[in-house]
């Protein structure tokens, strides 16, 4: 996932694989926070209001769908993720001091503070977006705390990092993740899945894991990048022990 040195060996992926491991490792971590009540839709069920079922579930919205407010416990999520931001920013800079290059994880480590102050200030001030016909304009309610929050703090990240480390391959990785995240930040994962012809029911979620799905899926991508990138940055000899 970036130019190669002598030998063959990719140095700054002997780096930044422990970030994309590092980020997919604090989303699967935090995927028990994001199971919802389960249920399940019964034919000709529908609100008093009005005559949409009671099941309805938002398909996409460019300001996003993963509500915090549909967990059982909605603080948690808050919680988890500031501390997983703290624990993450510390074991970051440490790994690049550790490997001597610690004034390239700078930049990239502020993007990421500055990004959560952000959420944190406008989810304060209760911020209500852009109101515009454009659903890019609408997509910055992303930056309002919800589900899809790390996603929108981890992209910028890793694009940054990759500039830093002169990596194209980590940048194209880092635009291909960001249009990812985008898709599972703003459409329903159990949707997505039935659109692609997968045995899912976008509809009825006894588990409720709708959520936790949208999660997942970027968690998974992640880790797998990051165990490509551990190869292609490890030594000859270590990568065909591995």
């Amino acid at each position: 996932m970036s130019g190669h040195g002598p030998g063959g060996i990719a140095p700054s992926a002997r780096r930044y694989w422990f970030a994309l491991l590092l980020c997919g490792i604090l989303l699967c971590l935090s995927l028990p926070f994001y199971l919802t009540t389960g249920y399940r839709c019964y034919p000709g069920e529908v609100s008093q209001i009005d005559t949409m079922p009671l099941c309805a579930v938002p398909i996409s919205s460019p300001q996003g769908v993963l509500s915090p407010q549909a967990l059982a416990h909605p603080s948690w999520l808050h919680y988890y993720w500031l501390l997983a931001l703290a624990a993450g920013v510390v074991a970051l800079a440490w790994w690049y001091r550790r490997s001597g290059a610690g004034l390239r994880v700078l930049l990239p480590l502020l993007v990421a503070l500055g990004l959560a102050a952000t959420t944190v200030e406008l989810t304060r001030t209760q911020w209500s977006g852009l109101h515009s016909p454009s659903a890019w304009a609408e997509s910055a309610y992303l930056l309002v705390f919800n589900g899809a929050s790390p996603l929108v703090v981890m992209v910028p990240m890793l694009l940054v990092l990759a500039v830093a480390e002169r990596s194209p391959g980590l940048a194209l990785f880092g635009l291909a993740f960001g249009g990812l995240c985008y898709l599972f930040a703003t459409h329903d994962a159990l949707d997505l899945f039935h659109q692609a012809g997968l045995p899912l029911d976008q509809l009825n979620d006894p588990a409720g894991i709708r959520q936790l799905l949208n999660v997942a899926v970027p968690a998974a991508v992640l880790l797998l990048a990051a165990r490509l990138a551990y190869l292609t940055g490890s030594p000859p000899e270590l990568a065909d022990r591995t």
